[in-house]
């Protein structure tokens, strides 16, 4: 079984430069998201790479902005429709 790849490692070359903007929505909008484990062990949600909760800390550390946030939300419903 291959391992998934991280969403907030991603995220982070984005925010280095490493990924053009129309390339990331696009990877990002499509993204297969995982449901979000609770476990009280874990406060932040740094055991899971894969959640809504990483693209909204992404969001909220500046690694995307808010106009990315949303178009990510928005071309993930044109997906599903």
């Amino acid at each position: 079984m291959t391992e998934k790849p991280s969403l907030r490692a991603y995220l982070k070359s984005y925010a280095a430069g490493e990924i053009p903007r129309e390339e990331m929505l696009d990877t990002v909008a499509a993204w297969d998201f995982e449901e979000d484990d609770w476990d009280p062990a874990h406060s932040e949600p740094t055991h899971q790479d894969n959640t809504f909760k990483v693209l909204s800390g992404a969001a909220l550390l500046g690694d995307i902005t808010d106009d990315d946030y949303d178009e990510i939300h928005l071309r993930r419903r044109r997906h599903s429709a």
